[in-house]
C-alpha cells in the first residue's frame, strides 16, 4: 500500500492510500470532465510510515476531448 498525495495543477486532490500507482504519462480521471496527466512521481524515501511508502504525484489538467 502506498500513501499518496496528488496535486492537480498545484492543488492537493488526493490524500489516501492506493494499492497501485499511476506512472509518468498516465492519464487520470477525477470527474466526468476533469482529467489530468501524471507529470512527476516523487518517492518520499525520507519519510517512514508503518503502513507503506509515501509518494507525491504532480498532475497537469488535460482536456476531456483527448
Amino acid at each position: 500500500m502506498y500513501k499518496v498525495h496528488a496535486y492537480l495543477d498545484g492543488k492537493k486532490v488526493i490524500d489516501w492510500r492506493m494499492e497501485h500507482l499511476p506512472r509518468l504519462g498516465d492519464e487520470m480521471r477525477f470527474s466526468k470532465d476533469r482529467y489530468g496527466i501524471v507529470k512527476q512521481v516523487v518517492w518520499c524515501i525520507d519519510e517512514k510510515d508503518d503502513e507503506g511508502q509515501r509518494v507525491n504525484l504532480r498532475i497537469v489538467s488535460q482536456s476531456s476531448n483527448i
